[in-house]
């Protein structure tokens, strides 16, 4: 899947002009359409308890100046951006976490108080006041 991910985030890369490359070196946001990278969540991920993942809740500062969060609530683990609506995260393998709405993807490597990673979100589609209709969109972030 990381692999995947990858290949999108670099075919966008390659199709931007090069003065918008050379900025996105630096803010590491990159829109995609929805349905060319959807977030998959595999049959076989791993439900937490809470003394599984004590170590990753807390903020996160993303490139865009957002922050992601990951709490607990009873025995689930939620994730959300900003002021977003939670979503219920499971491990779907080391490191990484899929909400099971499929509306968010985490990648997170902790190592003592570093963390470093990715996060992939659907931002949905929405209608602006002038009547226009923006599309759904998958965004990548980098933790910082």
């Amino acid at each position: 899947m990381k692999i995947v991910n990858l290949a999108v985030v670099l075919g966008v890369l390659a199709w931007l002009p090069p003065t918008q490359a050379q900025q996105t070196e630096q803010e590491t946001v990159v829109p995609i359409k929805a349905s060319e990278g959807r977030i998959e969540l595999p049959v076989n991920y791993r439900k937490m308890w809470p003394d599984n993942y004590q170590d990753i809740k807390g903020g996160y500062t993303l490139s865009n100046g957002m922050t992601l969060s990951i709490v607990s609530r009873g025995t689930g683990m939620y994730a959300y951006v900003d002021d977003d609506q939670p979503h219920k995260i499971v491990a779907t393998g080391s490191n990484t976490y899929v909400a099971l709405d499929r509306q968010l993807r985490v990648e997170l490597v902790r190592e003592g108080d570093e963390a470093s990673g990715w996060v992939t979100m659907v931002v949905p589609p929405r209608t602006l006041a002038s009547g226009e209709v923006v599309p759904e969109k998958l965004l990548v972030f980098a933790l910082r």
